[in-house]
This record gives structure tokens, sequence and C-alpha cells, in this order.
């Protein structure tokens, strides 16, 4: 099986997303759009199915990624019988409905073989290895400042512009700190 560096890659999610945006097109049309639950019902559950393959893909655990799929696939069939419906309601003709099941199966054939690869072995394989790849070339993070008063903005370089602020280096009444750090008696000075 070749990897998918984004969700939009794989198979499932391009055919569950087309089946989406079709759902759409049709519910758009009068006699459909005037029947409300029905338009939100089949829009939620058609926008579900690639929702879910995208969040799965999301949390890089083959484990969890095929628990995702699962519900996908409910979303998908919910969405099968949504279109049955609307077929016996006589808002889709014979012809729409055709393609839109084929698509909707078509869907859920791509979904079964990715959770099926997703449960074997080979996949579990397959994340241990990108995993590893991920952590030896992971980029080092700065590290925390160390002065709790340093400021994290760039453009910050004097801190604090508080006129009364009593640790303001650029105070010209000088520091009311009796820990002031340019005392020449303080034991801790490394100098």
């Amino acid at each position: 099986m070749t990897s998918a560096d984004r969700f939009e890659d794989l198979l499932t999610w391009r055919l569950m997303y087309e089946l989406s945006l079709e759902v759409w097109k049709f519910t758009r049309e009068q006699s459909v759009r005037q029947n409300f639950k029905y338009c939100d019902q089949i829009r939620d559950s058609s926008d579900s199915s690639h929702r879910n393959v995208a969040e799965g893909f999301g949390r890089y655990n083959p484990t969890e990624f095929a628990r995702f799929l699962d519900i996908s696939r409910g979303s998908a069939e919910e969405t099968r019988a949504l279109l049955k419906t609307a077929h016996a309601k006589h808002f889709l003709s014979d012809e729409q409905f055709a393609s839109l099941e084929h698509l909707a199966v078509r869907g859920l054939q791509a979904l079964a073989k990715f959770q099926r690869y997703l449960r074997s072995p080979e996949a579990q394989r397959n994340a241990q290895r990108w995993r590893h790849r991920r952590e030896r070339c992971r980029v080092p993070q700065p590290r925390a400042l160390s002065n709790s008063n340093e400021s994290t903005r760039p453009n910050d370089s004097n801190g604090s512009n508080d006129s009364n602020d009593s640790n303001d280096s650029n105070d010209s009444n000088g520091s009311n700190d009796s820990n002031d750090s340019n005392d020449s008696n303080d034991s801790n000075d490394p100098l």
C-alpha cells in the first residue's frame, strides 16, 4: 500500500467527499430544500463520512484511524439510507439515485479495504517506522527563557514601559528593589 502525506491523498476520503458534494448539490433543489429536517440529516451524514476519514488520518495511529473509519462507515450507510428515501419521495430520478448509490458503494468498498490494511500487522510496523523517523528528524525546540522578567516579544527589548514599574532599568529614580542585581555586595554574584 502506498503512503499518503495528506488526508486528501486517500481514495476513501476523495470518494466520500465527492458524495458529500453531490448530496449538497441535489439538496439545493427547491423540492428537496423545503424538507429542512431531511436536508440537515443527509448533509450531516454525508459530511460526517469524509470528516471522520480526515480526523482519523490526523491521529497518526492505525488503531485509532480504523475506529474513525468505523464511524465514517456508519455515516456513509446513513447517507445511503437517506438516498433511498430521496429516491422513494421522488427527490432523485432513477439515474441520479443510481449514480449516487454507486459513488457511496465505491466509497464504502475503499473504506473497507483501507480498514483491513489499518488493522493488519503491516500497518502497525509502518506506523512504528514512521514514528521512529519522525523522532530522529525532530528539530530541537528553543529553550525557555531563564529569567521570568525577560520579554518573549521580539520588539520589546526593554520589558515593561510602565512608568510606575519599580524594576524598570530605565527609571531615572533608581530601583526600589532591595535585591537589585546591580548591588556590588551581592554574595551570589559569580564575578
